[in-house]
């Protein structure tokens, strides 16, 4: 992506970036936004992001903005609290068929160092995602090891 791109968005110039838009897949607006993040690491990546939620609120958004939040923005105080609203929304949106992946979220969360959520509600999701997945390795281990 051009760094024309990059400098619209780390200027807050949102209108101007969302023309890059039309020509990027989800992947790789997640992709870009994820390299821009970590090369200069700004809220204003994340800012981009919820302007394109507040204007079509879709899965899709809500997972490169959990993601912007969990990896190289986590640093920022508050990211893993901001992210569980966007785990959160993305079980609210999902199908039966995405659900037990959003709801992993929800165990990533409950193992960072904030404990954003507790043992009750993790546990709690990793038994809805063997529900749905009996296969899910993830939801497994975390069971696993919460019976030790």
């Amino acid at each position: 992506m051009s760094t024309k791109f990059k400098q619209l968005i780390l200027k807050g110039r949102f209108a101007e970036a969302k023309s890059f838009l039309k020509h990027l897949s989800f992947e790789e607006l997640d992709g870009e936004l994820t390299d821009i993040a970590f090369t200069c690491p700004s809220m204003s990546v994340y800012t981009f992001m919820v302007s394109l939620l507040i204007e079509d609120e879709k899965i899709e958004f809500h997972e490169i903005a959990f993601e912007l939040l969990v990896n190289p923005l986590c640093h920022i105080e508050g990211a893993y609290h901001a992210a569980l609203y966007h785990a959160r929304r993305c079980i609210a949106l999902a199908d039966q068929q995405e659900l037990a992946g959003y709801l992993s979220y929800l165990l990533f969360l409950h193992e960072v160092p904030d404990k954003v959520i507790d043992g009750e509600e993790a546990l709690a999701a990793a038994r809805k995602i063997i529900e749905l997945d009996s296969d899910n390795k993830v939801a497994k281990e975390f069971l696993a090891d919460k019976i030790r």
